[in-house]
């Protein structure tokens, strides 16, 4: 018998530890993080966060994209991404808005198509802000507080839909790769197909062939441009996905070990726990308990 997953969220626990506005649990924005854990563990969210900080710094991973930044700057992490926090300095503030799946792809209509969804923010989750940004970002939060304060309106969520559609417009070119960025030398644009054919294919193939073959080249040569390009081999970036995938999963949900071994693709949950054992150095099980 299937048990039914449930993914970490943090709209109860934000609703209950800061001083936040919503709209039921589908639109919640806040600007305390004094009561906000950090989590020792990376953790997947079923929802889509924008952050943007005005004081002190932040280290950690979203989807695998490092990021070690100082205020101002800005944060997307989509639905289903795994966000790993491992340093929020102590004088940490700014604003935040968090949005469930099911409002974000109701705001914005062909939602693959628009920012929040394209490569850059695959690619690029964070962004550095100017002082002016700051200004901006101020001054919208002031206005959409207003609008999510008006409970007796009928149109309050239309309005907050709209509202939000036109702050996303507003952030995309803030994410967006400049062009003598994408002028890269052949291994660095080989390293960026590779790693986002893993993104896509991690979870049900782990064999440096297959990407090779995609890629239409050999499994060596593949190899050797990754860990030059990289500094890591692709069979490494690779176990890197997955075992972030499997630590998420263990921490952040109710699925068993003998699930999270089948949506991975393993063939047994023992040869899953080997696998785990041997990157993670302790068993999924001990994982899990720590």
């Amino acid at each position: 018998m299937n048990t039914k997953v449930t993914p970490l969220t943090w709209q109860t626990d934000v609703k209950n530890k800061v001083k936040s506005k919503s709209i039921g649990n589908d639109f919640i924005m806040f600007d305390d993080f004094s009561d906000i854990q950090v989590f020792a563990y990376p953790f997947k969210l079923d929802m889509l966060i924008f952050l943007v900080c005005e004081k002190g710094s932040a280290r950690g991973t979203v989807a695998m994209q490092p990021y070690n930044l100082s205020a101002p700057f800005a944060v997307i992490v989509r639905p289903n991404q795994v966000m790993h926090y491992e340093y929020i300095s102590p004088d940490f503030s700014g604003r935040c808005l968090i949005m469930s799946e099911n409002f974000a792809v109701e705001f914005l209509p062909n939602i693959d198509k628009q920012m929040l969804f394209a490569s850059a923010i695959q690619e690029n989750p964070y962004a550095q802000l100017e002082a002016e940004d700051l200004k901006f970002v101020r001054h919208y939060f002031t206005i959409l507080e207003k609008f999510v304060e008006m409970t007796d309106s009928p149109y309050r969520l239309e309005m907050v839909k709209h509202l939000t559609m036109v702050f996303y417009y507003w952030a995309r070119p803030h994410f967006q790769v400049s062009p003598e960025a994408v002028k890269q030398p052949r291994q660095a644009l080989l390293a960026e197909q590779f790693i986002t054919l893993v993104h896509e294919n991690y979870h049900s193939e782990r064999d440096t062939a297959f990407y090779a073959e995609k890629l239409f080249l050999t499994p060596k040569y593949l190899s050797q441009a990754i860990k030059s390009a990289t500094g890591k081999s692709a069979s490494g970036w690779i176990d890197d996905y997955v075992i972030l995938e499997a630590r998420a999963l263990l921490k952040s949900t109710n699925m068993t070990i003998q699930q999270i071994s089948d949506a991975l693709n393993f063939p047994s949950q023992s040869f899953f726990g080997k696998y785990f054992k041997r990157i993670a150095g302790v068993s999924p099980r001990e994982y899990r308990r720590g």
